[in-house]
């Protein structure tokens, strides 16, 4: 029994090591990681801004402060500059089309470059691509059904609820009971994207077979812990640069409003929203290739036992 515990940590340490030497080695994987989290965080950006505005506008929110004046100027500006805000607009939608497009494709090419790289193959240049192209649509109808139990999703209806209903014991503890069972469905469907890319399985195959594969790996919770705690850390980290980079703009920039020295505030507060900006996406895909490489590397060792096991029975 000390053995198997001893080898076990050994697998879980060289686990860990190897999919972070492939976020910093891996040819070309920091992109699949990269440029969904580009999209990423503009969109939470625009979430963010919509959640603070539907807050500030409801019943139980204060009353208006410096970051109100900035909206009231954003809606005059709309007004009078009917062409820039219609070019705001557009960029808007298609942000958002590449929101849900880019990274299920991305995704998929980012797990099938891990496998490779995983088991010594050569990795071309077109592989990413190919892996996403032949994944895509599967990989997009499980993003689809796997986002009800997102946390976007479960805070989406939560500050929905506070917002109409108002703060309460009682939504506190329904929300807190559906969040658990949030987690725990996430937990179990783990390895679904990995059953779709790797194992050409469709979406309810993929997610029954992830469940059945957790369930018959508990020894592994140690390992999953750890990543689905790094996730977790991923996502108050994006959410927390999220919040931050659109108030940084409205701080700044209400500050010199209320100064009277509009164009300096604008400038200012667009370049450091930029460097903001370019560090939450480069953190959020480092950290996306890391865990991604970390499940999927667990994912192949998992099937790799299991199929040993069946060839010894």
């Amino acid at each position: 029994m000390l053995a198997l515990k001893i080898c076990t940590h050994m697998q879980y340490r060289e686990v860990i090591k190897e999919a972070w030497n492939m976020t910093h080695t891996g040819r070309g994987l920091l992109w699949y990681g990269t440029i969904p989290a580009f999209f990423t965080t503009i969109t939470g950006m625009i979430y963010a801004i919509y959640q603070y505005v539907a807050f500030r506008d409801s019943p139980y929110f204060g009353g208006k402060h410096i970051f109100s004046s900035v909206f009231d100027w954003v809606q005059d500006f709309a007004v009078g500059h009917s062409a820039i805000m219609l070019f705001i607009v557009i960029g808007t939608i298609i942000m958002f089309i590449g929101f849900f497009l880019i990274p299920p494709f991305c995704e998929a090419g980012l797990i099938g470059l891990i496998s490779s790289v995983h088991k010594k193959k050569d990795v071309h240049g077109g592989d990413g691509l190919a892996f996403g192209f032949t994944n895509f649509l599967r990989m997009f109808e499980y993003r689809m059904v796997i986002s009800v139990f997102s946390f976007v999703e479960f805070f989406t209806i939560f500050s929905l609820a506070i917002r109409n209903i108002g703060p309460s014991t009682t939504v506190y503890i329904l929300f807190s009971i559906l969040f658990l069972i949030s987690l725990l469905f996430y937990f179990l469907f783990i390895y679904g994207e990995s059953f779709i890319v790797l194992e050409k399985r469709g979406v309810i195959p993929a997610l029954t077979s992830s469940a059945r594969l957790v369930v018959s790996n508990l020894e592994q919770t140690l390992l999953m812990t750890l990543l689905m705690f790094l996730i977790f850390l991923r996502v108050i980290l994006n959410v927390f640069l999220l919040f931050l980079i659109p108030f940084i703009v409205i701080f700044v920039t209400g500050f010199f409003v209320s100064q009277a020295a509009l164009t300096i505030g604008m400038i200012v507060g667009a370049l450091i929203s930029l460097i903001v900006f370019a560090l939450a996406a480069y953190l959020a895909g480092t950290l996306n290739v890391f865990t991604t490489a970390a499940w999927t590397i667990t994912f192949l060792n998992l099937e790799r036992n299991r199929l040993d096991a069946l060839l010894k029975d």
